[in-house]
């Protein structure tokens, strides 16, 4: 169990050495010998001792930097996230280390280990193996052995027995959300495609899929339902797999925006009009949505509110507050044209 009492002053009288060696230790000045720091770590990783805001203080100055680790800077709904958190940790005096992983687990352990280099205040962890449904045991341990030593949030995602806040958007309920649209727009056989199997955005866009696709009494056609993974391309492929089945949905919800987007396209090279002869809907309101042919109805997950809330729970840690297990932020949607 974790002692919450342990304080720098246990720490040193276990180690019989004094407070300011301790303080070196934590800092992690060199001008202390190998084998006390050895025995001095054992000591902190035994009571898993995390110096309170208090302590921070009275230890080290803080560095006044966030780290953020992403998977792909390229995909607008991590960008546009990260740049809403980035401007408000701006104004809150907290300058940012934004690190792109581009989808490698390698990447991100480097990552976890730079920002604890660099001494950085507190972590916002967004993708790569926090969406993983079967995360590699190695994975999460090494995530923990980090939460020892920094705050660390989880943004729409969380791993298995891990003592971090998570904050997510409603991304369930923004998928029941745009089946009500399908339905009060007459539609009555609608399918699911794009995204990633094993990856929890996908599979709980899927489950809450069916589940309201059953909830109203519609078919559940698994036909209808294709996934592949999240970029315009899949958008494409997913539309050839679609067309070869023995009867087109009327309307198509979409794991993205970017498959929606590549599902217009293809559907127009096969002859189809969207909305006129298919509906087609997508996810994220990504910025270029809007302005798509014929602007596509979609679901905003908020992202103001969604970073915004992120820094904050952060910061409250960082300041040694109790926080929120779990926030949720509601997604909002967005009807434009190319649902009919």
């Amino acid at each position: 169990m974790k002692n919450k009492n342990v304080t720098i002053y246990d720490i040193a009288k276990e180690a019989n050495v004094s407070p300011a060696t301790v303080s070196r230790v934590l800092t992690g000045n060199a001008r202390v010998r190998p084998e006390t720091m050895k025995k001095i770590v054992a000591i902190i990783e035994k009571h898993q001792f995390r110096p309170n805001e208090l302590a921070r203080s009275l230890l080290y100055k803080k560095s006044k930097m966030l780290g953020f680790i992403l998977p792909d800077i390229t995909s607008p709904f991590f960008s546009t996230l990260v740049l809403k958190s980035e401007s408000y940790a701006l104004k809150n005096g907290y300058s940012s280390f934004v690190c792109n992983s581009m989808n490698s687990r390698e990447m991100e352990s480097k990552y976890l280990q730079t920002l604890l280099e660099k001494q950085v205040d507190g972590i916002v962890f967004l993708g790569g193996r926090i969406n993983n449904v079967a995360p590699p045991k190695e994975q999460i341990e090494e995530l923990k052995q980090v939460i020892k030593r920094v705050p660390v949030v989880l943004v729409n995602g969380s791993l298995p027995d891990l003592d971090a806040p998570i904050i997510r958007s409603d991304e369930g309920d923004g998928v029941k959300q745009l089946v009500q649209l399908a339905i009060q727009k007459g539609h009555t056989k609608i399918g699911f495609l794009g995204g990633t199997i094993g990856v929890t955005s996908y599979e709980l866009k899927l489950a809450a899929f069916e589940e309201e696709m059953k909830k109203v009494g519609l078919p559940f056609n698994k036909e209808w339902i294709i996934p592949d993974s999240f970029s315009i391309a899949s958008g494409e492929i997913v539309i050839e797999k679609l067309i070869q089945t023995k009867e087109m949905p009327t309307a198509i919800l979409c794991a993205n925006d970017y498959v929606a987007m590549g599902a217009i396209n293809q559907l127009q090279k096969h002859g189809y009009e969207v909305p006129t002869d298919i509906s087609v809907l997508g996810f994220d309101d990504m910025y270029i949505s809007q302005y798509f042919p014929p602007g596509i109805t979609t679901i905003s997950q908020n992202y103001e509110r969604l970073g915004q809330t992120a820094i904050e729970v952060l910061l409250n840690m960082i300041e040694g507050k109790e926080v929120e297990r779990e926030t949720i932020i509601p997604t909002t949607l967005i009807h434009r044209h190319s649902c009919l």
